[in-house]
């Protein structure tokens, strides 16, 4: 049973519930707002700062124990109220032109640093104040530690499913204030009879604040560096249409300029249709583009997309993110009977057959479509149709899209998903991949690097005689067809490109050639290093080239991650001081974030040390074993989203589903970890249990997840339950294991090891995304295993202090 204490134990840990369930939900809230008014990096880059309150927190109460257990009382509902409030408001604060902070502009203006630093701040006031409930909490009632970490985590899992619900009900700007509702709650739970006015007034303000702020929503002020600002500059531009989902923020803007013909022929001289344009988080996501059964013509077929249509015509196409319908139109113009259409943002399903079904001629209500919503690689691993044609949409953005991208995974781009792919194609099958140009060339070259190195792990001798690509001034279109390119389709081509004044690139030993090039790019020689690429001496060009164009695999699914550190200072000298960063600006973010995380984390765990008295071998046991409990955790949670992400299809449900799985699982191993005697043996004999698992994970987990991947989605599911169950409940054990040990020997230690385990855990996130990007999953997940291997010297070292002491 929990041990008496002034705070009934089934009020302290419902609150402790309610004030997890916030943080979490509140943390993947912030993600999405982050999104919107910056870029998905920002947003990652600020919350790992913010994060750090957790380990501050640990600090604090290292520094100052006596004390705040004297008042735990009153700081417990006070710390609970006031992480409502700042819950509730600081969104709303970030957004104040004075302090509003632009990634963009990191590089070029230093005023930037000073307000990133208060971005920093606002966000990282929240966590601070609920680490420090939680943080007394474990060191005033440390022998009940395995029930309240077991709220803890539950909460926490239940918070991550609640953000879902709300996603789907209310605005970016409201959400914040029923998530600080729960806090409220907490505190109230909490109130004794002493300083009870106090707490009462700091629970109206809280209620106060949370009315306030859903009533009286604020405008989101994003970049004036995001598509969406760019589009709202024009004339007459504006906002028709806006829903909030797990999705993300959908907004559909008009404007009687705005127009989408990628690339158009220079040869073209017909009417640009006016469109819709669709943004996903103030990122451009799709063009609607205004259709009806009865048009004579369409935009694309004057553009490089209409290729395969030239090589021959097609019964049976496979759109791969499909997003409003622009190419199903486009194939039906070019007398497709049957399309199907996979796109895995239901949003965009929902405006086709609601609001702009009209806009549309009711297109997806069409027999010809077909249109599903499904993750595009788990849709293509299930099907058994095979098709003449498969789509994937144009890749990139006009211009390039400063490595953006750099670190989201991307799972239809890799060789694995090539196979897949292409063997879902006819026996004379085009597959067809369309992309902006950018400079320097990067997108162009990987795609053609992946096609020829597909081709290859697929048996074709000669990758060249079974791919043709054709250039605009703005983009490039690569058709890999299953049989040898004939003659006849070669010419065909040509002709079109000689009409619509493109660049024909032929690899093949064809004596098809054009003459004249329409088109000089900035990227000179571009042609001929296509023709490279997609020959025998590639690898002798991806090696020397600047940047990172190997292709993508399921272990690194990186495909727009692109820089090469070791050229990062000739890139500096060629492009610039200010530059540079903005190739990758992404991946760039990162880095920053982990170098900012590292110095900080430093300072919080060795500022203790100098208060403390505590010897360095002492602190050594400590810190290898929670430190290495921190990354383990961390680093495995990273890796098994990104796998079960894939598997399970739906990236927004399988994140959740991921994550509360594993708390959950993890909250049930701390419940039943209070039931134990604690011994070094339990110890030991838990992490080697969790060790064996861990290294079966290694080697068969990956093949295990692909080899089932076409199976339905309940069963999918019961299968992620238990791979993901069984390591978590083990690594729940731990760190209350970990604390009661340290209660019995030391309690002193207890609030630091707290720290070291926050700093731990919001440092290993950052780490372990650089690990994936450089070395892929499989390394992430040795880490993981050695981490919590080195966590047995620490259990030895702890248990040796004692026997000494």
């Amino acid at each position: 049973m929990c041990p008496n204490h002034n705070h009934k134990p089934f009020l302290l840990i419902l609150a402790i519930a309610l004030l997890s369930c916030s943080l979490i939900a509140y943390q993947i809230q912030l993600m999405q707002f982050l999104s919107i008014v910056q870029w998905h990096h920002f947003a990652s880059m600020v919350i790992s700062i913010a994060l750090l309150g957790f380990g501050f927190a640990g600090t604090l109460i290292s520094l100052f124990k006596k004390w705040l257990i004297e008042r735990a009382n009153f700081l417990l509902p006070f710390l609970f109220l006031l992480c409502s409030i700042l819950i509730s408001t600081t969104g709303r604060l970030s957004r104040i032109e004075l302090i509003k902070f632009d990634s963009y502009e990191l590089f070029i203006d230093r005023i930037q640093f000073l307000k990133l630093a208060i971005t920093y701040t606002i966000f990282f006031l929240p966590f601070f104040s609920g680490a420090m409930a939680l943080g007394i909490i474990y060191v005033k009632y440390i022998s009940g530690i395995g029930y309240y970490y077991f709220a803890d985590l539950f909460g926490a899992g239940t918070g991550s499913i609640l953000i879902i619900i709300l996603f789907w009900n209310f605005s970016p700007q409201k959400i914040p204030s029923l998530i600080a509702l729960f806090p409220v709650f907490g505190g109230l739970l909490l109130i004794d009879g002493k300083s009870k006015v106090m707490i009462v007034i700091s629970a109206l303000l809280a209620i106060a604040c949370v009315l306030f702020t859903f009533f009286v929503p604020f405008g989101l002020n994003q970049s004036q560096y995001k598509s969406l600002s760019y589009s709202l500059n024009l004339p007459k531009a504006k906002i028709e249409y806006e829903k909030n989902s797990p999705y993300g923020f959908i907004q559909v803007v008009s404007s009687p300029v705005m127009r989408f013909a990628p690339g158009l022929s220079l040869s073209y001289t017909g009417d640009v249709p006016t469109i819709k344009s669709i943004y996903r988080n103030g990122d451009s996501y799709a063009a609607l583009l205004p259709w009806n059964i009865s048009d004579s013509s369409h935009i694309l077929n004057y553009t490089t997309m209409t290729l395969p249509f030239l090589i021959a015509p097609f019964d049976t196409v496979l759109i791969l993110d499909a997003k409003a319908g622009m190419e199903m139109t486009h194939a039906m113009s070019n007398g497709v009977v049957s399309i199907t259409a996979v796109e895995p943002n239901t949003m965009i399903t929902s405006l086709l057959k609601n609001e702009y079904a009209r806009y549309t001629d009711s297109l997806l209500f069409r027999s010809e479509i077909e249109y599903i919503n499904a993750e595009p690689r788990s849709f293509i691993a299930q099907e058994k149709k095979t098709y003449d044609l498969i789509i994937i949409p144009l890749l990139g953005a006009f211009g390039g899209n400063a490595g953006l991208q750099a670190i989201q995974e991307n799972n239809l781009l890799t060789l694995e998903a090539f196979n897949k792919i292409w063997n879902s194609l006819k026996n004379d099958g085009v597959l067809s991949l369309s992309s902006w140009l950018d400079s320097p060339s990067r997108v162009p070259y990987k795609l053609a690097v992946m096609l020829a190195e597909g081709l290859e792990n697929e048996g074709v001798n000669d990758p060249a005689d079974h791919i043709i690509a054709i250039k605009s001034w703005g983009t490039v279109t690569y058709c890999a067809k299953k049989s040898p390119l004939e003659t006849e389709e070669i010419i065909h081509v040509k002709e079109f490109c000689e009409k619509n004044s493109f660049d024909l690139i032929v690899p093949g030993e064809s004596f098809i050639s054009q003459d004249k090039r329409y088109n000089m790019d900035e990227n000179q020689g571009f042609d001929q290093h296509v023709i490279t690429l997609l020959g025998s001496k590639r690898n002798d060009f991806i090696r020397a080239y600047d940047f990172r164009i190997s292709p993508a695999t399921d272990n690194q699914p990186y495909f727009s991650q692109f820089l090469k550190w070791k050229n990062y200072f000739q890139l500096k000298k060629y492009f610039g001081e200010t530059s540079t960063p903005f190739l990758e600006l992404g991946y760039f973010i990162v880095v920053i974030t982990c170098i900012q995380l590292i110095i900080l984390a430093l300072l919080i765990i060795i500022l203790p040390l100098f208060r403390l008295r505590i010897t360095i071998r002492k602190s050594l046991s400590v810190l290898l074993y929670f430190g290495s409990l921190g990354f383990g955790f961390m680093f495995l949670e990273i890796v098994f989203i990104k796998y079960f992400t894939l598997y399970i299809g739906q990236v927004v449900y399988s994140v959740a589903v991921v994550i509360a799985i594993m708390l959950i699982s993890s909250g049930a191993g701390s419940f039943y970890s209070s039931k134990l005697e604690i011994t070094s043996k339990t110890i030991i004999r838990c992490i080697s249990l969790l060790l064996v698992l861990l290294i079966v994970y290694l080697f068969l987990l990956q093949f295990f997840l692909t080899a089932t991947l076409a199976f339905p989605f309940h069963i999918k599911i019961i299968i992620s339950a238990v791979f993901l169950s069984l390591p978590s409940f083990f690594m729940g054990m731990l760190f209350p294991f970990g604390l009661r040990t340290l209660a019995r020997k030391d309690h002193s230690y207890v609030p630091w090891a707290l720290g070291i385990n926050g700093c731990a855990s919001v440092i290993s996130p950052v780490i372990a995304t650089i690990i994936s990007v450089e070395l892929g999953f499989k390394v992430v997940v040795l880490l993981a295993t050695l981490f919590y291997g080195a966590a047995i010297f620490g259990v030895y070292e702890l248990y040796r202090y004692k026997a000494a002491g």
